[in-house]
């Protein structure tokens, strides 16, 4: 609750928060956090490879990081070889366009092959990469 001493008082609003009694006002949560309740004193951590932006109030508000796939409020897991995300958000990583490959997990961009080389859709390697 938030207010001055001796006066009435309101309960902190969904997204912020306030730790301690006495008067004072309520605090939003940071990014990376939430609160879906009301009169709160503690904000709540997103799931595992998500984030959310400042004064956020439902875990859905969690979405997915970069080279990261899921639904919003979940966990999200982590692009495999070969495919990448470029934005933060709910939706399913992509396969790396021909000429373009990824060897790393939770990748947000494809790297070029090498002049005069090409690969298919979907390469995981340089090796990949092979001589027009």
């Amino acid at each position: 609750f938030e207010g001055v001493d001796g006066a009435a008082c309101s309960a902190c609003v969904l997204g912020t928060y306030k730790g301690v009694n006495g008067s004072g006002t309520c605090s939003e949560c940071a990014a990376g956090l939430y609160l879906n309740v009301t009169a709160g004193s503690a904000c709540l951590t997103c799931p595992a490879y998500t984030d959310s932006v400042v004064g956020s109030d439902a875990i859905t508000d969690c979405v997915c990081n970069i080279g990261y796939e899921g639904v919003d409020g979940a966990a999200c897991s982590a692009c495999l070889v070969g495919l990448y995300k470029p934005v933060n958000g709910s939706g399913l990583c992509t396969q790396c366009e021909a000429g373009r490959y990824l060897n790393v997990t939770g990748g947000s961009v494809c790297v070029g092959c090498p002049d005069q080389t090409y690969s298919l859709v979907g390469s995981d390697a340089i090796t990949d990469c092979i001589c027009n």
